[in-house]
């Protein structure tokens, strides 16, 4: 008799305490940046920059350095909304070659439109992608 009145205690017990793990590993948005910056360039190398011609395949390479990584970083911090549930966080982020180029350049240089949209849980100090979405341009 005494185990089922002890049942309901550690079931509880572990309820709050996989909450707080939960709470307390829940990854911030400057965490969120840096793993979508990551993410985007090996998308864009994988999937986009190879069927580029190659006078833009050399701005390709600019992904792999700091100044790429510092630019991308931005981009996903001005086009990301997250929703905080304390236990876990989403994220939706817009990206586009459009938002790239100051407008007053893009009249002068014009990069192919790429878009994409992408929604990630944040979850135990890791992300999981769940969807993404390519606009056609």
């Amino acid at each position: 008799m005494a185990k089922l009145r002890v049942a309901p205690y550690l079931a509880g017990m572990a309820l709050v305490g996989l909450g707080v793990a939960m709470a307390v590993t829940n990854p911030g948005e400057a965490a969120y940046r840096d793993y979508a910056a990551r993410r985007l360039t090996q998308q864009l190398q994988e999937n986009e920059c190879v069927k580029l011609d190659a006078s833009y395949r050399d701005l390709c390479k600019l992904l792999d350095r700091e100044q790429g990584q510092t630019l991308l970083k931005r981009l996903v911090d001005d086009n990301t909304e997250r929703q905080n549930y304390l236990l876990f966080s989403l994220y939706k982020t817009s990206f586009s070659t459009n938002d790239v180029l100051p407008s007053f350049l893009s009249g002068l240089l014009s990069l192919p439109e790429i878009s994409y949209q992408t929604e990630s849980i944040g979850v135990f100090g890791q992300f999981q992608i769940y969807r993404v979405d390519k606009q056609q341009s």
